[in-house]
């Protein structure tokens, strides 16, 4: 049996900052808030057509964000489809102690756990 050593490398908890992909925390962010549209909308038994137009995109885009396909979407519009799903968005900023490195923001649901907590981070 031939025994190969796979390489292993611990991941930062971003993967796009793994991946070095440029503001990788903004893309989290968008990520996570992606997941939870979707899961607003799988709850809701919602149809791709029906979804789309309540967030006033084409299905096509809508089903681009499915796909992980975001980058064509901004924070600002993923927080009006949050609002055209009936949700409230409130961002918390607190100051950080002087001596503590900075954290990756969180974003969080009131509305139960998602379905892909290891990606959300909640």
């Amino acid at each position: 049996m031939n025994e190969e050593k796979i390489e292993v490398e611990k991941s930062s908890g971003n993967i796009f900052r793994d991946l070095e992909i440029p503001a990788p925390e903004e893309h989290l962010a968008k990520c996570r808030l992606v997941f939870i549209i979707d899961d607003i909308i799988t709850k809701r038994r919602l149809r791709r057509s029906k979804a789309a137009k309540i967030l006033g995109i084409r299905k096509s885009e809508l089903s681009d964000l499915s796909k992980g396909l975001f980058r064509a979407f901004s924070i600002t519009d993923l927080f009006s489809m949050l609002e055209k799903l009936n949700h409230e968005i409130e961002v918390v900023v607190h100051q950080r102690p002087a001596d503590t490195l900075p954290t990756k923001p969180h974003i969080s649901t009131s509305t139960g756990n998602l379905r892909r907590d290891s990606v959300t981070g909640t």
